[in-house]
Protein backbone atom coordinates (compact mmCIF):
# COMPACT_ATOMS: atom_id res chain seq x y z
CA UNK A 1 0.00 0.00 0.00
CA UNK A 2 0.97 3.83 -0.41
CA UNK A 3 0.16 7.03 0.92
CA UNK A 4 1.55 9.99 1.23
CA UNK A 5 0.23 10.87 4.66
CA UNK A 6 0.13 7.55 7.24
CA UNK A 7 -1.88 9.19 10.51
CA UNK A 8 -1.48 6.71 13.54
CA UNK A 9 -4.41 7.32 15.91
CA UNK A 10 -7.88 7.57 14.76
CA UNK A 11 -9.09 9.39 17.46
CA UNK A 12 -10.30 13.33 17.36
CA UNK A 13 -6.38 14.27 16.26
CA UNK A 14 -5.89 11.88 13.54
CA UNK A 15 -9.75 12.22 12.14
CA UNK A 16 -9.77 16.03 12.01
CA UNK A 17 -6.16 15.77 9.81
CA UNK A 18 -7.05 12.90 8.07
CA UNK A 19 -10.36 14.96 6.85
CA UNK A 20 -8.58 17.99 6.29
CA UNK A 21 -5.37 16.12 4.16
CA UNK A 22 -7.60 14.29 2.21
CA UNK A 23 -10.24 17.18 1.62
CA UNK A 24 -6.96 18.84 0.00
CA UNK A 25 -6.25 15.87 -2.47
CA UNK A 26 -3.38 14.14 -0.62
CA UNK A 27 -4.05 10.24 -0.04
CA UNK A 28 -4.44 9.32 3.52
CA UNK A 29 -4.58 6.20 5.27
CA UNK A 30 -5.73 6.21 8.95
CA UNK A 31 -4.75 3.57 11.29
CA UNK A 32 -6.13 2.84 14.87
CA UNK A 33 -5.92 -0.14 17.09
CA UNK A 34 -8.91 -0.68 18.36
CA UNK A 35 -11.89 -2.26 16.71
CA UNK A 36 -14.41 0.63 17.02
CA UNK A 37 -13.00 4.51 16.89
CA UNK A 38 -13.75 6.41 20.09
CA UNK A 39 -14.87 3.05 21.87
CA UNK A 40 -13.71 2.43 25.02
CA UNK A 41 -13.36 6.32 25.55
CA UNK A 42 -11.39 7.97 28.79
CA UNK A 43 -12.00 11.31 28.32
CA UNK A 44 -14.71 13.26 30.72
CA UNK A 45 -15.92 14.63 27.72
CA UNK A 46 -15.90 18.57 29.06
CA UNK A 47 -15.44 20.86 25.98
CA UNK A 48 -15.64 24.25 26.10
CA UNK A 49 -16.60 26.93 24.00
CA UNK A 50 -13.18 27.25 21.89
CA UNK A 51 -12.72 23.59 21.53
CA UNK A 52 -16.38 23.06 20.24
CA UNK A 53 -15.56 25.99 17.58
CA UNK A 54 -12.19 24.46 16.45
CA UNK A 55 -14.36 21.02 16.11
CA UNK A 56 -14.90 19.93 12.29
CA UNK A 57 -18.12 18.81 13.33
CA UNK A 58 -19.83 19.46 16.01
CA UNK A 59 -23.59 17.68 16.57
CA UNK A 60 -26.08 18.68 19.73
CA UNK A 61 -26.59 14.68 19.66
CA UNK A 62 -23.30 14.26 21.52
CA UNK A 63 -24.67 16.57 24.72
CA UNK A 64 -25.18 15.04 27.44
CA UNK A 65 -25.11 17.89 29.74
CA UNK A 66 -24.58 21.60 30.23
CA UNK A 67 -21.72 23.16 32.66
CA UNK A 68 -23.44 26.51 34.14
CA UNK A 69 -21.56 27.44 37.07
CA UNK A 70 -18.01 25.62 38.13
CA UNK A 71 -17.13 25.51 41.91
CA UNK A 72 -13.48 25.02 43.12
CA UNK A 73 -12.66 24.27 46.85
CA UNK A 74 -9.48 24.38 48.11
CA UNK A 75 -7.90 21.33 50.52
CA UNK A 76 -8.95 23.22 54.07
CA UNK A 77 -12.94 23.75 51.94
CA UNK A 78 -12.56 27.58 51.00
CA UNK A 79 -14.71 27.84 48.03
CA UNK A 80 -14.65 30.02 44.86
CA UNK A 81 -17.15 29.53 42.24
CA UNK A 82 -18.07 30.88 39.11
CA UNK A 83 -21.69 31.26 37.87
CA UNK A 84 -21.92 31.62 33.49
CA UNK A 85 -22.07 29.06 31.01
CA UNK A 86 -18.39 27.44 30.93
CA UNK A 87 -19.07 23.75 28.89
CA UNK A 88 -21.05 21.06 27.33
CA UNK A 89 -20.48 17.79 28.52
CA UNK A 90 -19.98 15.20 25.30
CA UNK A 91 -20.33 11.60 24.16
CA UNK A 92 -16.55 11.40 23.64
CA UNK A 93 -17.07 7.87 22.10
CA UNK A 94 -19.79 9.43 19.66
CA UNK A 95 -17.66 12.16 18.74
CA UNK A 96 -14.41 10.88 17.69
CA UNK A 97 -16.78 8.08 15.76
CA UNK A 98 -18.28 10.25 13.35
CA UNK A 99 -14.80 12.46 12.94
CA UNK A 100 -13.66 8.86 12.12
CA UNK A 101 -16.76 8.98 9.62
CA UNK A 102 -16.02 12.00 8.17
CA UNK A 103 -12.30 11.35 7.47
CA UNK A 104 -13.10 8.13 5.59
CA UNK A 105 -16.15 10.09 3.29
CA UNK A 106 -13.58 13.02 2.95
CA UNK A 107 -11.47 10.52 1.06
CA UNK A 108 -9.45 8.87 3.34
CA UNK A 109 -8.68 5.19 4.57
CA UNK A 110 -9.12 3.98 7.22
CA UNK A 111 -8.01 0.76 9.10
CA UNK A 112 -9.07 -0.95 12.19
CA UNK A 113 -7.61 -3.20 14.69
CA UNK A 114 -4.70 -2.16 12.77
CA UNK A 115 -1.93 -1.12 15.39
CA UNK A 116 1.46 0.49 14.13
CA UNK A 117 3.99 -1.96 13.99
CA UNK A 118 7.39 -0.14 13.44
CA UNK A 119 9.66 0.67 10.75
CA UNK A 120 10.99 -1.40 7.83
CA UNK A 121 12.94 1.58 6.26
CA UNK A 122 12.73 5.22 6.72
CA UNK A 123 9.48 5.32 4.37
CA UNK A 124 7.68 2.37 5.37
CA UNK A 125 5.65 0.90 8.26
CA UNK A 126 4.27 -2.39 9.00
CA UNK A 127 0.63 -2.60 10.07
CA UNK A 128 -0.99 -5.71 10.74
CA UNK A 129 1.34 -7.79 8.70
CA UNK A 130 1.24 -5.53 5.88
CA UNK A 131 3.77 -2.97 4.37
CA UNK A 132 2.89 0.57 3.83
CA UNK A 133 4.88 3.04 2.18
CA UNK A 134 4.53 6.63 2.63
CA UNK A 135 5.92 10.56 2.54
CA UNK A 136 5.33 11.42 5.93
CA UNK A 137 4.03 9.71 9.05
CA UNK A 138 1.91 11.46 11.75
CA UNK A 139 1.26 9.97 15.58
CA UNK A 140 -1.87 10.59 16.78
CA UNK A 141 -1.29 7.75 18.86
CA UNK A 142 -1.41 9.01 22.33
CA UNK A 143 -0.02 9.81 25.55
CA UNK A 144 1.99 6.64 25.00
CA UNK A 145 2.93 7.00 21.47
CA UNK A 146 4.54 4.33 19.61
CA UNK A 147 5.69 6.77 16.87
CA UNK A 148 7.79 8.79 18.97
CA UNK A 149 9.32 5.83 20.43
CA UNK A 150 9.96 4.66 16.87
CA UNK A 151 11.61 7.75 16.25
CA UNK A 152 14.02 7.62 19.72
CA UNK A 153 11.68 10.47 21.26
CA UNK A 154 11.93 10.05 25.06
CA UNK A 155 8.71 8.70 27.07
CA UNK A 156 6.51 11.53 28.26
CA UNK A 157 6.17 12.38 32.22
CA UNK A 158 2.76 11.17 33.19
CA UNK A 159 0.11 11.52 35.42
CA UNK A 160 -3.05 8.91 36.03
CA UNK A 161 -6.42 10.41 35.52
CA UNK A 162 -9.25 8.10 36.90
CA UNK A 163 -12.95 8.34 36.69
CA UNK A 164 -16.30 6.30 37.17
CA UNK A 165 -19.86 7.20 36.62
CA UNK A 166 -21.93 7.40 39.51
CA UNK A 167 -25.80 7.26 40.17
CA UNK A 168 -25.82 10.79 41.98
CA UNK A 169 -26.47 14.24 40.21
CA UNK A 170 -24.28 17.56 40.80
CA UNK A 171 -27.48 19.44 38.05
CA UNK A 172 -25.39 21.55 35.82
CA UNK A 173 -22.63 22.25 37.88
CA UNK A 174 -19.05 21.11 38.00
CA UNK A 175 -17.23 20.97 41.43
CA UNK A 176 -13.31 20.81 41.62
CA UNK A 177 -11.37 19.68 44.64
CA UNK A 178 -7.90 20.89 44.89
CA UNK A 179 -5.64 18.02 46.76
CA UNK A 180 -2.39 19.57 46.92
CA UNK A 181 -0.40 21.11 44.73
CA UNK A 182 -2.28 20.88 40.77
CA UNK A 183 -3.99 17.50 42.18
CA UNK A 184 -7.21 17.61 42.10
CA UNK A 185 -10.68 15.67 42.35
CA UNK A 186 -13.98 16.31 40.50
CA UNK A 187 -17.74 15.86 40.24
CA UNK A 188 -19.17 16.90 36.82
CA UNK A 189 -22.80 16.51 35.39
CA UNK A 190 -23.12 13.28 32.94
CA UNK A 191 -26.82 13.05 31.75
CA UNK A 192 -28.96 12.17 34.18
CA UNK A 193 -26.01 10.75 36.54
CA UNK A 194 -22.72 11.86 37.27
CA UNK A 195 -18.69 11.59 36.86
CA UNK A 196 -16.27 11.59 39.64
CA UNK A 197 -12.96 11.82 38.85
CA UNK A 198 -9.50 12.65 40.19
CA UNK A 199 -5.98 13.54 38.92
CA UNK A 200 -2.56 12.63 40.43
CA UNK A 201 0.76 10.27 40.32
CA UNK A 202 0.51 7.52 39.50
CA UNK A 203 0.91 6.06 43.14
CA UNK A 204 -1.40 7.86 44.42
CA UNK A 205 -4.36 7.04 45.93
CA UNK A 206 -6.96 7.83 43.33
CA UNK A 207 -9.11 4.23 42.94
CA UNK A 208 -10.00 5.03 46.94
CA UNK A 209 -10.45 9.02 46.35
CA UNK A 210 -13.14 8.39 43.53
CA UNK A 211 -14.60 5.37 45.41
CA UNK A 212 -14.84 8.10 48.48
CA UNK A 213 -17.03 9.93 46.17
CA UNK A 214 -19.06 7.74 44.47
CA UNK A 215 -21.05 5.93 46.91
CA UNK A 216 -23.11 4.02 44.35
CA UNK A 217 -20.82 3.22 41.11
CA UNK A 218 -22.50 2.70 37.62
CA UNK A 219 -20.14 0.55 35.53
CA UNK A 220 -16.42 0.29 35.64
CA UNK A 221 -13.69 2.82 35.95
CA UNK A 222 -11.83 4.12 33.57
CA UNK A 223 -8.80 5.97 33.20
CA UNK A 224 -5.70 6.67 31.17
CA UNK A 225 -2.30 8.66 31.42
CA UNK A 226 -2.13 12.03 31.04
CA UNK A 227 1.41 13.88 29.67
CA UNK A 228 2.45 16.51 32.24
CA UNK A 229 3.89 18.96 29.80
CA UNK A 230 4.26 19.18 25.99
CA UNK A 231 6.99 17.96 24.14
CA UNK A 232 10.16 19.87 23.44
CA UNK A 233 9.87 19.00 20.13
CA UNK A 234 7.11 16.96 18.29
CA UNK A 235 8.09 17.05 14.47
CA UNK A 236 11.23 15.82 12.46
CA UNK A 237 12.61 15.24 9.02
CA UNK A 238 9.68 12.55 8.58
CA UNK A 239 7.35 12.38 11.28
CA UNK A 240 5.04 15.04 13.19
CA UNK A 241 3.20 14.54 16.15
CA UNK A 242 -0.29 15.56 17.03
CA UNK A 243 -3.10 15.53 20.44
CA UNK A 244 -1.26 13.70 23.65
CA UNK A 245 1.61 11.94 21.32
CA UNK A 246 2.85 15.57 21.46
CA UNK A 247 1.79 16.59 25.22
CA UNK A 248 -0.61 18.59 24.19
CA UNK A 249 -2.75 19.35 26.86
CA UNK A 250 -3.94 22.63 29.00
CA UNK A 251 -1.27 22.36 31.79
CA UNK A 252 -4.09 23.22 34.33
CA UNK A 253 -6.83 21.18 33.71
CA UNK A 254 -5.17 18.46 31.51
CA UNK A 255 -8.16 18.83 29.00
CA UNK A 256 -6.76 17.66 25.12
CA UNK A 257 -9.21 18.16 22.82
CA UNK A 258 -8.70 22.47 21.78
CA UNK A 259 -4.91 22.31 21.60
CA UNK A 260 -5.21 18.43 19.63
CA UNK A 261 -7.37 19.54 17.06
CA UNK A 262 -5.68 23.39 16.37
CA UNK A 263 -2.55 21.65 16.24
CA UNK A 264 -4.17 19.09 13.07
CA UNK A 265 -5.37 21.87 11.79
CA UNK A 266 -2.61 24.20 11.95
CA UNK A 267 -0.66 21.14 10.43
CA UNK A 268 -2.56 20.29 7.62
CA UNK A 269 -2.68 23.98 6.47
CA UNK A 270 1.54 24.26 6.59
CA UNK A 271 1.48 20.58 4.93
CA UNK A 272 -0.97 21.63 1.96
CA UNK A 273 1.11 24.94 1.50
CA UNK A 274 4.36 23.38 1.60
CA UNK A 275 3.97 19.66 0.59
CA UNK A 276 7.00 20.34 -1.80
CA UNK A 277 9.62 21.32 1.21
CA UNK A 278 7.99 18.72 4.28
CA UNK A 279 11.12 19.90 6.52
CA UNK A 280 10.00 23.21 6.11
CA UNK A 281 6.05 22.48 6.79
CA UNK A 282 6.72 20.52 9.73
CA UNK A 283 9.10 23.30 11.11
CA UNK A 284 6.33 25.89 10.73
CA UNK A 285 3.82 23.52 12.13
CA UNK A 286 5.50 23.40 15.44
CA UNK A 287 6.64 27.35 15.57
CA UNK A 288 2.28 28.09 14.52
CA UNK A 289 1.63 25.63 16.70
CA UNK A 290 3.60 27.43 19.68
CA UNK A 291 2.53 31.41 18.68
CA UNK A 292 -1.11 30.09 19.00
CA UNK A 293 -1.08 28.41 22.44
CA UNK A 294 2.00 29.51 23.70
CA UNK A 295 0.76 32.49 25.81
CA UNK A 296 -1.44 30.44 27.81
CA UNK A 297 0.61 27.26 28.10
CA UNK A 298 3.20 29.47 29.63
CA UNK A 299 1.02 30.71 32.19
CA UNK A 300 -0.85 27.86 32.95
CA UNK A 301 2.46 25.91 33.07
CA UNK A 302 3.58 28.74 35.23
CA UNK A 303 0.74 28.41 37.66
CA UNK A 304 0.58 24.82 37.97
CA UNK A 305 4.24 24.96 39.01
CA UNK A 306 3.17 27.48 41.38
CA UNK A 307 0.65 25.46 42.93
CA UNK A 308 2.92 22.62 42.95
CA UNK A 309 5.44 24.80 45.36
CA UNK A 310 2.74 25.50 48.00
CA UNK A 311 1.49 23.23 51.11
CA UNK A 312 -2.31 22.92 51.94
CA UNK A 313 -2.31 25.52 53.94
CA UNK A 314 -0.97 27.77 51.48
CA UNK A 315 -3.62 27.08 48.48
CA UNK A 316 -6.17 27.65 51.47
CA UNK A 317 -4.83 31.52 51.78
CA UNK A 318 -4.48 31.60 48.51
CA UNK A 319 -7.90 30.73 47.68
CA UNK A 320 -8.87 33.34 50.40
CA UNK A 321 -7.38 36.10 48.31
CA UNK A 322 -8.94 35.20 45.20
CA UNK A 323 -11.80 35.61 47.23
CA UNK A 324 -11.64 39.09 46.96
CA UNK A 325 -11.19 39.25 43.47
CA UNK A 326 -14.70 38.14 42.57
CA UNK A 327 -14.84 40.15 39.35
CA UNK A 328 -11.47 38.52 37.99
CA UNK A 329 -12.59 35.19 38.53
CA UNK A 330 -15.87 35.88 36.30
CA UNK A 331 -13.21 36.38 33.26
CA UNK A 332 -12.52 32.16 33.59
CA UNK A 333 -13.30 30.58 30.43
CA UNK A 334 -12.92 26.29 30.19
CA UNK A 335 -10.69 26.61 27.58
CA UNK A 336 -8.76 30.10 28.73
CA UNK A 337 -7.85 29.31 32.59
CA UNK A 338 -5.39 32.28 32.69
CA UNK A 339 -7.73 34.89 31.87
CA UNK A 340 -8.25 35.32 35.91
CA UNK A 341 -4.54 36.44 36.37
CA UNK A 342 -4.61 38.98 33.75
CA UNK A 343 -8.40 40.72 34.80
CA UNK A 344 -6.61 40.38 38.94
CA UNK A 345 -5.82 43.43 40.33
CA UNK A 346 -1.58 43.73 40.15
CA UNK A 347 -1.42 44.63 43.60
CA UNK A 348 -2.96 41.19 44.29
CA UNK A 349 -0.39 39.20 42.29
CA UNK A 350 2.08 40.90 43.79
CA UNK A 351 0.97 39.98 47.51
CA UNK A 352 0.62 36.16 45.86
CA UNK A 353 3.76 36.35 44.50
CA UNK A 354 5.87 37.68 47.27
CA UNK A 355 4.08 35.92 50.13
CA UNK A 356 5.48 32.46 48.51
CA UNK A 357 8.73 33.54 47.63
CA UNK A 358 9.94 30.34 47.01
CA UNK A 359 6.85 29.16 44.78
CA UNK A 360 6.84 31.67 42.97
CA UNK A 361 10.41 31.77 41.46
CA UNK A 362 9.95 28.22 40.69
CA UNK A 363 6.91 29.49 38.74
CA UNK A 364 9.17 32.02 37.40
CA UNK A 365 11.31 29.55 35.86
CA UNK A 366 9.19 27.82 34.55
CA UNK A 367 7.35 30.50 32.86
CA UNK A 368 10.73 31.53 31.42
CA UNK A 369 11.25 27.87 29.57
CA UNK A 370 7.78 28.16 28.23
CA UNK A 371 8.66 31.30 26.66
CA UNK A 372 12.01 30.33 25.18
CA UNK A 373 9.84 27.41 23.21
CA UNK A 374 7.25 30.17 22.36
Amino acid sequence: MRADVLIVGGGIAGSTLATLLSRSGLDVIIVERKGRPGHPHHCSGILGFDAMRELLLFSEDWVLSEVNWSKFVSPGGVELEVSKPLAKVVNRSEMDRETWELALSSGAKGMLSTPFKGLLSRKEALIRGEVVSFDLIVGADGTLSSVARTYGLPYLEVELGLQRECELSVGDGYIVRLLGGSKFSWIQPWGNHAKVGAIGDIGDPLRDLVLGSCPSALGNFEGNVIPRRVREKFHGRDFALVGDAAGQVKPLSRGGVLLAVRAAKLLAEELVRGWDNLGKALARYEREWWRVNGAELALGSALRRYLEGLSPSDIDSVFRTLRECEDSLRTFETDRQTLPIHAMPKTKVLKLSLSRPRASLSAAVELVKYLMRW
